[in-house]
C-alpha cells in the first residue's frame, strides 16, 4: 500500500528496507521521483509504517530534550558522587593520591537516589543511541520527505507526529494524508547514494522473486 501511495506521488524507484544515506538507519519504504528537467536531481521520500504505539514511541524519543536531560542528570550523579565519597571513604578505590580525583565503586550502594539517577543516565544514554531515529533523521536530511505510515489509533493525536515529518493513516484499503511532510534540503551526494541503493535494493528483491517462482514451478 505504502509503494502504492509513492508511485501515485510520482516515484518511478521504490524500494523496501532501504538505508538511508548520512545515518546508520533502514527505513521500511524508499522512493525517488525524478523531475523532468536535465541537470536537476529529483526528490527521495523516506516511508516509517508503525503499526503499533509501542513500535511508534520507540522511535519517537525527541533529540534535543533529551540531551538537555541528560546534561542535567549527570550533574546530580556527579554531585551525589562527590556527597557519597565524603561520607563512605570505604568505596574510594584508590588509584589516585588525591581523593578528589579518585573513583568510587558504589555498585552494591542501596542508596535510593543514587540506584534512580544511575538508572535515569543508563536509560537516557540507550535513548540517545537508540531511540532517537525520527529527530536524526531530519536533521541529517537524509531524505527530501519523511512520512509516517500508521494505523488507526496509533497517534494519539497529530501533535504527535515528529516535527518535519507527514503522516499517512490507513483507512481500510487506502491511506488518508493526515498531514504533509515539510520540504527538506537533502544534499546531491545524498540522493545519488539513496537512488543506488533503491535500485540495487529493488533489483535484488526482483530476483529473489524470481527465484522463488522457479522453484514453485
Amino acid at each position: 500500500m505504502t509503494a502504492l501511495w509513492l508511485a501515485e506521488a510520482g516515484c518511478q524507484s521504490v524500494a523496501s528496507e532501504v538505508r538511508i544515506p548520512l545515518s546508520p538507519y533502514r527505513v521500511d519504504v524508499a522512493g525517488y521521483r525524478a523531475v523532468p528537467r536535465m541537470g536537476v536531481w529529483g526528490q527521495t521520500y523516506a516511508m516509517e509504517c508503525k503499526q503499533s504505539r509501542a513500535d511508534f514511541l520507540r522511535d519517537a524519543g525527541v533529540e534535543v530534550s533529551a540531551v538537555r536531560e541528560l546534561g542535567v542528570v549527570k550533574e546530580e550523579v556527579e554531585e551525589l558522587r562527590q556527597l557519597l565519597g565524603v561520607h563512605l571513604p570505604d568505596c574510594r578505590q584508590g588509584s589516585v593520591l588525591f581523593r578528589e580525583f579518585d573513583e568510587y565503586d558504589f555498585g552494591d550502594l542501596r542508596h535510593e537516589r543514587w540506584r534512580r539517577l544511575v538508572s535515569r543516565l543508563s536509560l537516557l544514554e540507550r535513548k540517545l543511541a537508540e531511540g532517537v531515529k525520527f529527530s536524526r533523521l531530519v536533521r541529517y536530511a537524509s531524505a527530501n520527505f519523511f512520512y509516517l505510515v500508521v494505523e488507526e489509533g496509533v497517534l494519539a493525536d497529530a501533535r504527535e507526529i515528529p516535527p518535519a515529518w507527514g503522516c499517512l493513516v490507513r483507512e481500510g484499503g487506502s491511506l488518508r494524508l493526515e498531514r504533509e511532510a515539510t520540504s527538506l534540503a537533502s544534499p546531491v551526494n545524498a540522493k545519488l547514494a539513496y537512488l543506488e541503493r533503491i535500485s540495487a535494493r529493488a533489483s535484488k528483491l526482483v530476483a529473489a522473486s524470481r527465484v522463488n517462482s522457479e522453484s514453485g514451478a
